[in-house]
């Protein structure tokens, strides 16, 4: 009696145990598959705001004078408004009007104010202007302004990756990076 006694607990103790670590198995299971399916995703990453050469309203732009010092070449338009009719002449003696198709309206949003790829330089000396070319620039832009303010932009070197333009506006002695197409598009302006 006493041996059936021991039986009957040794197989208790080892149902028990099995109990125990089928358990543990399943515990371990779900605690797995919570942790991969179930983790929180991370936050989003907040965007940097982006960071503009100079930001004016399209419609505050009255004159744009563009020059190519280097290839001693300009051009210059003047905005006349005629009711619903497309308001940009070059600025010449007869106000010849602009073609609308060829300027495609986007000249007055793209001098609105470009987007920085970045800002390279802060409170720029004069050797940081000069190495990157806007002592001598590529292109000078002036925007008059509806209200009599005058901006006035210098585009120096083309990066080394050909990717971006060095910028300045002279109200600021910060240097800034523009995409190359910008640059390309107001050039063909006084080119073409």
């Amino acid at each position: 009696e006493e041996g059936s006694k021991r039986d009957l607990s040794r197989r208790g103790n080892r149902l028990r145990f099995r109990n125990i670590l089928i358990l543990l198995v399943i515990l371990l299971a779900l605690g797995g598959y919570f942790y991969f399916f179930n983790e929180s995703e991370p936050p989003p990453k907040e965007e940097e705001p982006r960071v503009y050469v100079w930001l004016i309203e399209m419609e505050e732009i009255k004159h744009i004078e563009i020059r190519l010092p280097h290839e001693g070449k300009s051009e210059a338009f003047i905005k006349i408004p005629a009711g619903s009719e497309f308001p940009w002449h070059f600025d010449d003696a007869e106000k010849t009007k602009v073609d609308m198709v060829r300027w495609g309206g986007g000249i007055p949003p793209l001098l609105s104010g470009p987007g920085a790829e970045r800002i390279i330089v802060k409170d720029a000396t004069e050797e940081k202007l000069a190495e990157f070319g806007l002592t001598q620039p590529q292109m000078e832009i002036t925007l008059t302004l509806e209200d009599g303010d005058i901006l006035n932009i210098r585009i120096g070197d083309r990066t080394p990756d050909g990717n971006t333009y060095y910028v300045q506006n002279l109200d600021f002695d910060d240097i800034a990076l523009v995409d190359y197409t910008w640059y390309e598009v107001l050039e063909r302006l006084v080119k073409e």
